[in-house]
């Protein structure tokens, strides 16, 4: 597994996308990423072939609470937004990042190694903002080949 990672600012980005409850037990994610692909091609305005999976977690979260998964698009404004499409504004911040190739399934794999050691051991402090991972429109989560970058907030 590549434990290469970086520290990067990300500058504020307006996403658009869909949102659904979830939990790591009862995992939605597919229904949500189902309800984007099929109309990702209206999203007029988009900047970028770039995807973002994102997280909301709630504060002091244990893996047993619910929490919010969106699929999202950048785009240039928030013009022109079609139906039913949510959006979200994601802040600047700090973010440690890690490159990720190999199937979505094994992934959990990498999160252990990156909030069990690689964090403790590095003394990172994990910021209360949105978690995400970023991949190509043609990314296949199957795949062992896919690639993402993984984005933990720190502060």
């Amino acid at each position: 597994m590549n434990r290469n990672h970086r520290i990067e600012i990300i500058e504020a980005k307006k996403l658009i996308g869909f949102s659904i409850i979830t939990s790591f037990q009862e995992d939605k994610t597919p229904m949500v990423w189902r309800q984007f692909m099929m109309r990702r091609n209206e999203i007029a305005n988009r900047i970028s072939d770039r995807l973002f999976s994102l997280q909301i977690y709630p504060e002091n979260f244990t893996p047993n609470q619910t929490f919010t998964k969106y699929a999202l698009a950048e785009v240039s404004d928030f013009d022109n937004i079609p139906n039913a499409f949510e959006t979200f504004e994601l802040e600047k911040g700090k973010y440690l990042v890690f490159n990720y190739t190999g199937k979505s399934e094994n992934g959990q794999e990498i999160f252990s190694y990156i909030f069990q050691t690689f964090i403790p051991e590095n003394q990172f402090e994990v910021d209360d903002r949105p978690h995400f991972e970023i991949f190509g429109d043609d990314y296949n989560p199957s795949s062992e080949f896919a690639e993402e970058e993984i984005w933990i907030p720190i502060k």
